[in-house]
């Protein structure tokens, strides 16, 4: 299953994926990575996607913060989609880029579609866009470079799901 072409518009980033990140602990997921200080633990989970999302991704990681203050608090989620294969073919980052604008519109710094700023970036392997989702509740940042290849970012994950959950007016 490469892609998932429909007519409807997305409102969200994550109608653009067929895989539900509801789901990632529900599978077979490990643990890659951790670190603690003095007032957080931060922990990552990966897992194998069972196909490719928006043709590149074929793996996503959770990496979720615990406050040591306030265990009981809403822990911060941030997913990562990354190809394993550290591709980087402009095609796909110009693709996903053009997919990000036309669900949230220009950047945080004004730029809207791939234009040649991006192209003068993707060869320079330093590329990375930002979009602010309702006044900072979320952030979704597409990036490059040689080391990690193409990478989709949404910061406060769990703050997106609440959001989607108020649009679809899904309370229970």
């Amino acid at each position: 299953m490469n892609s998932f072409i429909s007519n409807k518009k997305e409102k969200s980033i994550l109608d653009c994926f067929t895989y539900d990140l509801a789901t990632f602990f529900f599978d077979d997921y490990e643990e890659i990575d951790s670190e603690e200080t003095p007032a957080t633990v931060m922990i990552v989970y990966e897992k194998q996607l069972p196909w490719r999302e928006l043709k590149i991704f074929d793996a996503v990681q959770f990496r979720i913060f615990f406050d040591k203050e306030s265990l009981t608090g809403s822990n911060p989620v941030n997913v990562k989609f990354i190809s394993k294969e550290k591709k980087s073919d402009v095609e796909y980052l110009k693709a996903i880029v053009n997919k990000v604008f036309s669900i949230y519109g220009n950047d945080d710094f004004e730029n809207g579609e791939w234009n040649e700023e991006d192209d003068k970036q993707f060869e320079e392997e330093s590329y990375r866009r930002v979009w602010t989702i309702e006044h900072g509740e979320s952030f979704v940042c597409v990036e490059f470079n040689e080391e990690i290849g193409i990478t989709l970012n949404i910061l406060f994950f769990n703050n997106l799901i609440k959001e989607s959950e108020d649009i679809l007016d899904i309370k229970h």
